[in-house]
């Protein structure tokens, strides 16, 4: 590093030693961001016990799930670098917009047409193609021919295969395609044969004035019901064939291929769709199970998650369901670490090649009597782009010292409380709109310290407060805002244990159950506490992370009971 000068003798000389090097601001230890941090990433990465099941074949894990910045593309990034057999399925190159710009979609979305099916279809279409492709290098009108003739070769003599073989007969030279194309051609045959089925109630739609809402009920029963024999599981059941016939070895049994999918918390189509979407990839990979040398990874946040099950009518869909074939990433003080004392040597590496150059080399011994890297992880949610982003932070405080001062860490305290803030508000904001004014209303006491009752002469203010604001109608906070202010069923002490059930569930508060549990918080024991479990008398912590953004005079807090 340019920054980081040599002085003196041939070995790096340990904290103590007169100036040993030199700290300046925007020096670190990388990016917590993944898809930025080459520079790291590689040399650096922790081989987590979650990477590694993530890569066993065998293994049913096929949803990687954590919140954000827990390491989650740093994983499939990883997996993608050290796998023979690897693509990555990138959604912004999907075109997922042409399905939620569809008007014939929009239209049957409008009369309550169940599009579940619809969305499956696509997905397992893109992935027995992008399948094919990569197991057979496919990249040609010819390839793609030859490998259609060798598959009726194989399974013709088959009758229960014949409609497989039909569907991929309209396949045979456009293995090949790229997957927006697929995805444009999927729809666009969909559109012909409902334009067919319902084109003058689609026109009457088309031309305005809201005639999906003056249409009769039964009018739109029987619209639903003549797209159902377009729109039907006939296509699923073809395709589920198809995965049949993929998972027959053909000489490539001891060959292993991922399908890696990442960026789907990101805004790659319109959110009208992409949860549902995002729902149809989870239902969808069940099936492809049987094929025993392929492993489909999707990484995906846990705030996301939580969308998709608020998003879906369907009361089959639930978090349990899906338990068997997800993987949480959660890391330990261990993990983060040799994390970062492997960051923090690469970081100096360069300059200093004769010596392991580790935490303690630069930072104090203690902070407010404690351990500094504990001081540093009760200042995080335990996750990798949390500790980078704090040592970070550090390293710019002691800007033009060769040690980190405990005063540095204080100044460092306080920038990465801020930042932190208001990145778990946009982390969340898909799930809980209204976090952002639910911080303000738990940290109002100005202290971090305090019992649920004291936060009850606030509540109609706070339920004022999210409904004046554009609220968002899937907000589940707003709807329980709403019902109280209309009077429907819900009372004060409903809306407070909902605001801290919430809080909880992103890690913004502890939480102190009954007078003889401790207290608990959701990155480190259970994830979600029902609201039901909440009392006037639960006691609540403000996590300490977030301390040094609201000013409290108690941050050298101990953990201790109320």
């Amino acid at each position: 590093m340019r920054n980081i000068k040599r002085r003196g003798g041939s070995h790096m000389p340990k904290k103590g030693a007169a100036n040993a090097i030199v700290l300046r601001r925007g020096e670190g230890i990388g990016s917590g961001n993944a898809e930025n941090d080459d520079e790291f990433l590689f040399t650096c990465f922790v081989d987590h016990p979650v990477s590694q099941t993530c890569a066993r074949i065998g293994s049913p894990a096929s949803v990687l799930a954590g919140r954000t910045g827990s390491g989650k593309t740093a994983i499939i990034r990883h997996l993608e670098r050290n796998a023979e057999h690897s693509i990555t399925v990138d959604p912004f190159e999907m075109s997922m917009s042409y399905v939620s710009n569809s008007d014939t979609l929009r239209f049957l979305d409008a009369i309550g047409a169940d599009l579940d099916l619809l969305f499956q279809a696509l997905w397992k279409h893109v992935l027995c193609i992008e399948f094919i492709r990569m197991r057979w290098g496919v990249d040609t009108s010819t390839k793609s021919e030859n490998i259609f003739l060798r598959l009726v070769d194989r399974f013709a003599r088959e009758e229960r295969k014949t409609k497989s073989i039909n569907y991929l007969r309209e396949w045979q030279g456009r293995f090949w395609i790229t997957m927006d194309q697929n995805i444009k051609e999927i729809t666009e045959s969909v559109e012909a044969k409902l334009q067919g089925a319902i084109g003058v109630e689609l026109d009457k739609w088309k031309a305005g004035g809201q005639y999906d809402k003056r249409m009769s009920r039964d009018k739109k029963s029987e619209i639903v019901a003549r797209t159902k024999k377009i729109i039907s599981s006939e296509q699923l059941a073809e395709l589920h064939g198809i995965v049949d016939m993929l998972s027959v070895p053909d000489g490539d049994g001891m060959k292993s291929f991922y399908i890696l999918v990442d960026r789907l918390d990101e805004k790659w189509v319109d959110d009208s769709v992409r949860f549902r979407l995002i729902k149809a990839l989870m239902e969808t990979l069940k099936s492809f199970r049987k094929i025993t040398n392929l492993k489909i990874l999707v990484a995906l946040r846990d705030d996301v998650i939580e969308r998709v099950v608020q998003e879906t009518d369907d009361i089959t869909f639930q978090r349990e369901k899906f338990e068997d074939t997800t993987i949480k990433l959660t890391w330990t003080k261990n993990d983060l670490r040799t994390l970062v004392d492997k960051r923090l040597n690469e970081l100096f590496r360069r300059q200093y090649t004769s010596s392991k150059i580790g935490f303690t080399d630069i930072f104090p011994a203690a902070v407010g009597g404690k351990n500094t890297f504990d001081w540093i992880c009760e200042r995080t949610h335990l996750r990798p782009r949390d500790v980078i982003a704090f040592v970070n932070e550090a390293i710019s405080a002691a800007d033009g010292q060769s040690t980190i001062s405990i005063s540095a860490m204080r100044k460092a305290e306080v920038e990465f409380a801020h930042k932190r803030r208001d990145a778990l508000v946009q982390e969340w904001k898909s799930a809980f709109p209204s976090l952002d004014r639910l911080l303000s209303f738990v940290t109002a006491r100005k202290r971090p310290s305090f019992e649920a009752i004291e936060l009850m002469d606030k509540i109609d203010d706070l339920c004022l407060d999210v409904c004046a604001h554009r609220p968002d109608p899937r907000d589940p906070f707003y709807v329980v805002c709403s019902s109280y202010l209309e009077s429907k069923l819900k009372g004060q002490i409903d809306v407070l244990q909902e605001a801290l059930s919430i809080l909880y569930r992103v890690a913004a508060i502890g939480l102190k159950l009954s007078p003889q549990d401790r207290f608990i918080y959701s990155h480190i024991d259970r994830p979600i506490v029902s609201p039901d479990l909440i009392s006037v008398d639960t006691k609540i912590r403000i996590h300490v992370m977030l301390h040094g953004a609201y000013n409290f005079q108690e941050r050298n807090e101990r953990a201790r009971a109320i």
